[in-house]
């Protein structure tokens, strides 16, 4: 699920609402919440030309004259609306995300916050209120009109209260704050160049298990002197992942036989390194290959196991079990807990975490390492010229660009040594430098 929020400074011109769909179609929006729409009655808003199609649903709260305003507008085939709570400064729709597991709860509150500091501070109080007593994930987006430190203010001056109550409430409603890419600030005043940043969106930990990998970015100022955010879930595909080896697959059995049998069958040609090379790769393919067919066979048998041993539970609540169907029961639970056992090893490998810091096989602490590591890490986009690039050609050239000229030869002609007096070895001296050792050789130098 994608969500895209913009101050847009007034929704009533045509080339706002333009902009606004332009933005909606060039980053997969599924869910838009727009702020400060200066329009005191929803129906003047022209929500059929935010959208690309029939398909969509929308709530709004009205302006206070030109002061407010702000519409949630999202695609029904993705979300359905359960519930709207409506306040000048913030709008909560929750309701049901339909492409995930079980159709997860989801509260998506869209903020626009007050200019005075005690008002901030009654916003936040009403909105924890509401978070913490609803159900169900939670997705806070908006323009906050607060920073968090002094960090996100340039030219402008920074108030330690009013940051200190909106680091509480983040911290109080068990939200998280992303990195955000793209421009540094969200806000710049056109008056005197004051740059802030304001807008962001704040997520639950839940949300983030659900998307692991999801990213905010803030995006080049047009019509408004705020940043259109995104808040995307999708990844970009730079082809295939490296090769990774798993130690648990040492203790599976039929890999030792697999990688003898590959090893002593490899037929191949060339230099020495390159033979080996190629010899590796040879190798990789088929532990590949035979890890997809060990592990479609591995899922079957678990299934097969789970049930057999779900059957012998309920027959044992009508009567005893006989000795047979009791040792069948045993080796099922022993089988299950060699895979748990062998899956916790991977989780344990891809973290890079050592068991024994933490001693408690608690496997969601794995997951989420994991997968906060890998968000952390995951290549979004890069600074290019000065314009955020998000496509995946353009950086891929230019991480070759930066690394072909970091390794560059930047002095193409060298001094050249001459000196025809120099010492050299005789042709068989040379081919004995280089022959292998004997095991006479090896024995003597132990």
């Amino acid at each position: 699920m994608n969500f895209l929020s913009l101050n847009v400074r007034g929704v009533g011109e045509v080339a706002k609402t333009s902009w606004v769909r332009r933005l909606k179609l060039k980053h997969k929006a599924t869910f838009v919440g727009l702020q400060e729409t200066q329009l005191s009655t929803s129906s003047s808003i022209d929500v059929n030309g935010c959208w690309d199609s029939n398909e969509f649903d929308y709530a709004s709260v009205d302006s206070s004259g030109r002061s407010g305003g702000l519409i949630s507008i999202w695609d029904t085939s993705v979300f359905q609306r359960s519930d709207i709570i409506k306040n000048r400064h913030y709008l909560v729709v929750s309701g049901k995300h339909k492409n995930s597991p079980e159709s997860v709860i989801l509260n998506i509150v869209n903020v626009y916050g007050p200019q005075s500091i005690s008002e901030k501070k009654k916003v936040w109080l009403e909105l924890l209120n509401i978070i913490n007593g609803r159900p169900g994930m939670r997705v806070v987006f908006g323009d906050f009109n607060a920073v968090r430190d002094p960090g996100e203010r340039c030219n402008s001056q920074f108030c330690p209260h009013s940051a200190s109550d909106f680091n509480r409430f983040i911290h109080e409603a068990n939200l998280k704050d992303f990195n955000m890419g793209g421009e540094r600030f969200t806000y710049m005043s056109r008056v005197d160049a004051k740059l802030s940043k304001l807008d962001r969106f704040l997520t639950c930990p839940n949300y983030l298990q659900l998307f692991p990998l999801s990213y905010v970015t803030a995006h080049p100022r047009e019509l408004s002197d705020h940043s259109p955010i995104t808040l995307s879930s999708s990844v970009s595909d730079f082809g295939p992942i490296p090769f990774k080896f798993f130690n648990s697959w040492l203790l599976k059995e039929g890999f030792d036989q697999v990688v003898i049998d590959t090893w002593n069958g490899f037929r191949g040609y060339g230099t020495p390194d390159a033979y080996l090379a190629a010899k590796f790769r040879f190798l990789k393919d088929k532990i590949k290959k035979w890890r997809k067919d060990d592990d479609q066979k591995e899922r079957q048998e678990i299934s097969v196991t789970l049930d057999v041993v779900k059957d012998l539970e309920k027959v044992a609540e009508s009567r005893p079990l006989s000795s047979e169907e009791q040792r069948i029961w045993t080796d099922g639970i022993k089988k299950m807990t060699e895979w748990e056992r062998l899956k916790a090893l991977d989780l344990k490998q891809k973290a890079r975490i050592k068991w024994t810091i933490y001693g408690d096989e608690n496997s969601n602490f794995f997951h989420w390492y994991i997968n906060s590591k890998n968000r952390r890490s995951l290549l979004h986009g890069l600074m290019i010229n000065g314009r955020w690039m998000t496509g995946v050609n353009e950086i891929k050239e230019e991480v070759y660009r930066f690394f072909h000229d970091k390794f560059s030869d930047a002095h193409i002609l060298r001094p050249k040594f001459i000196n025809p007096n120099v010492k050299t070895i005789s042709m068989m001296d040379a081919i004995r430098i280089e022959s292998s050792f004997t095991p006479e050789e090896v024995k003597v130098a132990v």
